[in-house]
């Protein structure tokens, strides 16, 4: 698939309300995916440490961009060396990936990230994909829509879920459904996740932000269960600013060296919705 999905945690933001910024550590932060039939995509971030009388704004998540990174991924059978180049659909613009690795469900991919002192090591496997049965239209308040994402959850234990959405004329990319997170810790057999609203980077989080004329695309991610902790922490550390994520370095992770994620994502065909 061209258009993958993509956590926008372009950098770590560490809260800092007593201490001075000057004094925190920096952070690596690594984002990183490959889905079956597509390609690794890594983005590449030093945190940014924040008092409580600062914002963040776009120049520094730009120049927060770790753009001359040695990023390899090895598939078991060789190491491959990703390339990085400009990509206007995220913010920083900057990704590093492949088209030399393909992803397989049920193939482990490890990733190793060199950058300056840093040294980030992280593996991840692609579990099997469950494909959506069918979109249907919970609810209508005003011009707005909420979406029902109705799918089978296996009779298999240790399943998670993460659903992501592109609305056309809108979105160049997948957008993380927020709230859409889900583990058969709590599902088994037909379920249906609600689809509130797709979270936008440097974009204020409304609730619902899904509207009637709105064509909408869905598509239903498995992953491992350190993709589903993770997925879980960043529900939980939400922010409505400029759609940012607050986290801090404690965040659970399955990467050693740095913060943030690399998830093997088993997906099905996404599925279509007019909100009509």
């Amino acid at each position: 698939m061209k258009h993958p999905c993509l956590l926008f945690l372009v950098c770590l933001v560490v809260a800092a309300c007593s201490k001075d910024p000057q004094e925190l550590p920096s952070y690596l932060v690594l984002e990183g995916w490959i889905e079956n039939g597509g390609h690794p995509y890594v983005l590449l971030s030093e945190s940014i440490p924040l008092g409580s009388d600062r914002d963040v704004h776009p120049a520094d998540l730009v120049a927060s961009m770790a753009k001359w990174a040695r990023v390899t991924v090895t598939d078991g059978t060789r190491d491959v060396v990703l390339t990085g180049y400009v990509d206007q659909r995220y913010f920083p613009p900057y990704v590093y990936s492949t088209d030399e690795i393909t992803g397989v469900v049920g193939k482990t991919y490890a990733i190793r990230v060199e950058y300056k002192d840093y040294l980030a090591t992280a593996t991840t496997t692609i579990p099997e994909p469950v494909p959506i049965d069918s979109l249907r239209i919970r609810t209508r308040q005003d011009s707005t829509c909420t979406i029902g994402c109705c799918f089978t959850d296996p009779p298999a234990k240790g399943n998670y879920y993460k659903v992501f959405t592109m609305t056309s004329d809108k979105d160049r990319r997948w957008q993380p459904s927020s709230m859409a997170c889900v583990s058969d810790e709590v599902i088994d057999g037909p379920t249906e996740v609600p689809l509130f609203c797709a979270q936008r980077m440097m974009d204020y989080l409304n609730y619902p932000n899904l509207y009637y004329g709105d064509d909408v695309w869905v598509k239903l991610c498995t992953m491992d269960e350190y993709g589903y902790r993770f997925w879980k922490n960043f529900e939980l550390s939400q922010s409505s600013s400029l759609g940012i994520i607050w986290l801090n370095n404690k965040v659970e992770s399955n990467i050693q060296g740095a913060v943030g994620y690399w998830i093997g994502y088993g997906v099905d065909k996404p599925k279509r919705i007019y909100l009509r």
